[in-house]
């Protein structure tokens, strides 16, 4: 995309005549001024700057409108400690005084520096390894500061819950031909032929959803539209194979964006009508079921809760530091519990280095496995605070369980906090994937610089 301008346009002169000019006092010690001396920028600018470079931005004085670094960083700080989307993060800036002290820009008269799109932009070029990054800077500053206690270690097991409804099979292939639609409309605009009868094909699809959700009031009446839906389904992917091989390599952007998704959804069919035909055919789920057509990552996760036995998302590992600092990963393929402990230790040793190792590692019943623990044990954890199951022996002292029992107590309030509305580790509102792996890295980095700034306040009380 074409960034004519990093600026929203300047103020009319009739606007600037009638203005005026003031002089706000910013406290030194303000939080946030005091986050700002203690944060390591010289790190955090080494690191952004890489990934945008990464991600095609001018950070390297090429011709044209150049990066401008000096001020994204902060900003983009600025916007993770107050938790704000792009839209509010640019009325922040037109409006808060210490905000303007924060990005350096104090004596920039312009009420708008950036603008939301901008703004935005700088922060989905980070990407999640970005995101990440910054988040091992902050570990590593509040571990220096002493706040964090990087001897103790305590994980557990969580879902991203994400903002989609309960996925049941005619509600998948209403998503899925939903993205067809709007794929084929816009091979429509460039006179592609064969579209039309695509796109009727797509309406066919969508009133027998219609009719299976309003209609079908057996079970046997609901399983023979399923069956049907199924079958115009497959009809659809015949005709548009045919359509997308007659386009050949096209340079529009706006039909290579088409044939992109079709070719997505293409492959998405080929994997969701079997899990589906199995799920008719012997009523069992299929493993690995897709529970949503655009985010493929999504999974069925059982969580056995009270009133919530399944939570639809993405399954993560969330780990505590002594002091409360944070970090987490995103699982991939089957989880299994009794791993956890190991990989969380892994985890740890990507931050604070190969040889780090946390003298305590807690953990709930589900992590308890002789092999993890022997694992455990080879790497030099001293203190095994895994709850054991059933009448199973502790590994470690009475003294140092309650220690156990309330590592585990706060490790469910920090996953209670980041699925909070602040921070919004829950349901997040991106729709991109490229966004949407970010959302989770991002809540917990919010997190640990609020928990910094509000540990440099309470230090320097």
């Amino acid at each position: 995309m074409k960034e004519p301008s990093h600026c929203t346009p300047k103020i009319s002169r009739e606007a600037t005549a009638q203005g005026e000019t003031v002089s706000i006092y910013v406290d030194y010690n303000h939080p946030l001024l005091q986050l700002k001396r203690a944060l390591p920028w010289e790190a955090l600018f080494a690191v952004m700057t890489r990934h945008w470079r990464q991600a095609g931005k001018n950070t390297d004085g090429r011709p044209g409108l150049s990066w401008d670094v000096a001020l994204y960083v902060p900003l983009v700080v600025l916007m993770l400690v107050k938790t704000l989307k792009a839209r509010d993060m640019e009325a922040y800036l037109a409006e808060n005084a210490v905000a303007r002290v924060f990005i350096g820009r104090q004596d920039n008269r312009s009420p708008q520096i950036r603008d939301h799109s901008n703004i935005a932009r700088a922060y989905a070029a980070l990407g999640r390894e970005g995101v990440e990054e910054v988040n091992t800077l902050i570990l590593h500053v509040a571990k220096d500061f002493g706040f964090a206690d990087v001897r103790i270690l305590s994980s557990d097991t969580t879902a991203q819950e994400l903002p989609i409804g309960y996925p049941n099979e005619p509600g998948i292939l209403r998503g899925w031909a939903q993205r067809c639609g709007r794929a084929l409309t816009k091979l429509k605009t460039r006179a592609v032929l064969g579209v039309d009868a695509a796109l009727t094909q797509v309406q066919t699809i969508l009133r027998s959803v219609k009719e299976h959700h309003l209609f079908a009031k057996s079970k046997q009446d609901k399983r023979q539209v399923l069956t049907r839906l199924l079958t115009e389904v497959g009809q659809w992917v015949v005709q548009t194979r045919r359509l997308v091989q007659g386009l050949g390599a096209r340079r529009d952007r706006v039909t290579q964006h088409a044939m992109t998704t079709l070719k997505v959804m293409h492959e998405v069919a080929k994997r969701l009508i079997p899990q589906i035909v199995q799920w008719i055919t012997t009523g069992g789920v299929a493993k690995g079921k897709i529970v949503h057509a655009g985010v493929l990552q999504a999974r069925a996760i059982v969580r056995h809760k009270a009133g919530k036995l399944v939570e639809f998302g993405l399954p993560y590992l969330l780990s505590r530091l002594g002091g409360g600092y944070g970090f987490g990963t995103m699982l991939r393929g089957v989880v299994d519990e009794s791993k956890m402990p190991v990989q969380a230790l892994v985890t740890y040793r990507e931050i604070f280095g190969a040889q780090a190792t946390p003298t305590l590692v807690v953990y709930d019943r589900a992590g308890y496995a002789r092999a993890t623990l022997n694992a455990l044990a080879r790497e030099g954890v001293k203190a095994l605070g895994i709850q054991p199951k059933g009448q199973g022996a502790w590994c470690v002292a009475e003294a140092v369980r309650e220690t156990v029992r309330s590592e585990r107590g706060k490790t469910e309030g920090i996953i209670g906090t980041l699925k909070t509305a602040k921070y919004g580790f829950n349901k997040p509102k991106e729709r991109l994937w490229q966004t949407l792996e970010m959302a989770g890295p991002r809540s917990i980095l919010s997190f640990n610089l609020n928990k910094l700034l509000r540990d440099l306040v309470r230090a320097d009380r």
